[in-house]
């Protein structure tokens, strides 16, 4: 069994929002996002599908279509798709993703200092 305390874990200040991983393992990386204000993500995409559980405000994703996330809303986003982000307000959301594209939470950590503004 593997115990994250949210309080005691490292959060990086990147381009977009503060990132918090909560969990990291092969199989599964669960991430903390705080999403700022006016935050506009260009498209792009990842090689491993993820979720996007939106936990606090209200977040636009645009990709073929653009689509309004609110607070209770999941989106998944399959591999390699093209997807950007955009929001008005602040937000808050979990990102789920399986598999991780990562060992470990050190290696995660080690990835988004080179990311952190």
């Amino acid at each position: 069994m593997i115990i994250s305390r949210f309080d005691e874990l490292k959060e990086f200040q990147t381009s977009e929002g503060t990132t918090k991983p909560l969990f990291v393992s092969e199989e599964l990386k669960v991430i903390h996002l705080k999403i700022p204000a006016g935050l506009k993500v260009r498209p792009h995409s990842h090689p491993n599908p993820g979720n996007l559980l939106l936990l606090k405000g209200s977040v636009r994703l645009n990709a073929e279509k653009t689509v309004l996330l609110q607070a209770g809303d999941m989106a998944h986003i399959p591999a390699d798709y093209t997807v950007g982000l955009e929001s008005e307000a602040e937000a808050e959301a979990l990102l789920i993703s399986s598999p991780s594209g990562y060992r470990s939470i050190n290696k995660l950590y080690r990835k988004l200092e080179e990311f952190s503004t």
